[in-house]
């Protein structure tokens, strides 16, 4: 039934009592939203006594559970969107209450050339920051110059170890940030986060660390000193890229800036430099002082 025009649809039986909602009014709740449909249940029951309104608020709680965590997920521009409840009250003097929607500002920049130009004064700053962190990867490249011509072959595998840096650490700031997204951890779980993630890292990259190294030996014709640099360096450097990427957001957001600008680039940068140095001395350790 549609009640009060089109706006307000209502889930009733013939005696006015909240009916199963088939599978097309759950579609149209997905697009109304779950304010509408709570505020239409307490209505429905509203000529009913307190233990009708009381079963028909525990039915709606149970759907209205997913709906309410779906609409606290991160949104794809980094901000939170989340939908508010509305508080009604058991009287029929609730029927007349408007809905409120409560939403937190995300961080998009509006649309057209004024969003585009905002965005652009706040990010390339940023940008800017960590273009500078970047460069220093040609120093660390200059000073392990004498090794790179000793041994080539290292220089080929340079974008491979970079690149797995950042998918490693991409993980892990996309898990914490959803996490701290849902909700404000302690210091604690913080620290337990980290720790986990640290692990996780190095336990998944010693695995593809294993596979790695015999197949650069065996399948490319990689030098067996080479081929060893690799398979000890992706663990060590699964540990660190993890470490950071999960570290980074929670120090981002206690200190009250927007991790989603910030944490990504400053997290490929950190992983870029001290990968690549890591990467670097792994081979120094190995070819240099082992030989």
């Amino acid at each position: 039934r549609i009640a009060e025009g089109e706006s307000r649809r209502m889930f009733v039986d013939g005696e006015g009592r909240l009916s199963s909602a088939p599978s097309e009014e759950l579609e149209y709740l997905k697009k109304t939203g779950i304010d509408d449909y709570l505020f239409a249940a307490v209505r429905a029951t509203a000529a009913g006594g307190a233990t009708e309104r009381r079963e028909a608020l525990l039915l709606i709680s149970t759907r209205l559970a997913a709906e309410a965590e779906a609409a606290s997920e991160p949104a794809k521009d980094g901000g939170l969107r989340r939908r508010g409840v509305r508080a009604v009250k058991e009287s029929p003097a609730a029927e007349a209450a408007a809905p409120e929607e409560v939403e937190e500002p995300s961080s998009g920049g509006g649309g057209g050339v004024a969003g585009a130009l905002r965005l652009v004064c706040e990010r390339t700053g940023w940008l800017a920051f960590f273009l500078c962190g970047l460069l220093l990867c040609e120093r660390v490249m200059h000073s392990f110059g004498a090794l790179l011509e000793r041994e080539i072959e290292l220089a080929f595998f340079v974008p491979l170890i970079i690149g797995h840096g950042g998918n490693s650490g991409g993980q892990a700031v996309s898990t914490v940030i959803r996490s701290i997204g849902r909700r404000s951890p302690s210091g604690s779980e913080a620290i337990s986060t980290v720790a986990t993630e640290a692990l996780a890292g190095a336990l998944q990259s010693l695995l593809l660390g294993c596979l790695v190294g015999p197949a650069l030996h065996f399948f490319l014709d990689t030098s067996r000193a080479v081929s060893t640099v690799m398979a000890t360096t992706l663990p060590l450097l699964g540990l660190f890229s993890n470490c950071t990427g999960a570290m980074l957001p929670f120090l981002v957001t206690w200190a009250g800036l927007d991790p989603a600008v910030i944490v990504g680039p400053l997290m490929t940068t950190l992983v870029d430099t001290l990968g690549l140095m890591i990467y670097l001395s792994v081979a120094t350790a190995t070819l240099v002082h082992g030989s």
